[in-house]
């Protein structure tokens, strides 16, 4: 399972699943532990390094594009379309 999501789901189950199977119940709780550490894992690999969060990505701002709808319609020769 590669989402945090179903890892979740996954350890909910097991947990569950201890609570009804007394004699096996430390079985399934280590399942749970393994699920949950699987959880972890899978959403700490989404913001490791390599992947740009909002920061690295630079300022986008309203300004800056109004300046280049500005400057592509002076190009074509019209009018702009936020003047």
């Amino acid at each position: 399972m590669n989402d945090p999501v179903g890892c979740r789901d996954m350890e909910l189950l097991c947990r569950q699943r201890a609570t009804f199977d007394i004699q096996n119940g430390w079985k399934w709780l280590g399942e749970a532990e393994r699920w949950k550490d699987l959880a972890h894992r899978e959403a700490a690999s989404r913001f490791q390094a390599g992947h740009p969060g909002p920061m690295d990505m630079g300022p986008n701002t309203i300004d800056g594009a109004r300046l280049a709808i500005r400057r592509a319609s002076q190009v074509e020769g019209e009018n702009s379309p936020l003047e």
